[in-house]
């Protein structure tokens, strides 16, 4: 799916390590913690602009890419954030939606641009 290879992203349960995610745009973005941010000297910076509000999350989440992001991203996203892989059973997609808005606006999950600009 991606050109970039960081160890760990893309994974299932407690090896993962945070995801490939596309925008609408084909824009190329790393999700992780910041625990799991990959120590890459060369790797941009995350961005801010999700810590204003969790309105900017949520339209960044709602607009991913429709086919070039993984199936079912926004409920492994949810079970990486929620340490749980059970719980997005019972949480619909715009559920974990507004889940990890209010994680990118605490904080807690980063969005690191991969394509250059």
């Amino acid at each position: 799916m991606s050109y970039y290879n960081y160890p760990g992203i893309g994974r299932q349960g407690y090896l993962c390590k945070g995801f490939y995610v596309i925008c609408q745009f084909g824009y190329h973005y790393l999700a992780c913690r910041p625990q799991d941010k990959p120590k890459d000297p060369l790797l941009n910076p995350p961005l801010k602009e999700f810590l204003v509000s969790t309105t900017y999350g949520e339209q960044f989440l709602q607009n991913l890419h429709p086919w070039k992001n993984e199936q079912n991203i926004m409920n492994r996203m949810f079970d990486y954030l929620a340490y749980d892989e059970y719980q997005h059973a019972n949480q619909s997609v715009a559920e974990c939606i507004k889940f990890i808005a209010n994680e990118l606006a605490l904080g807690n999950l980063l969005l690191i641009p991969l394509d250059k600009s």
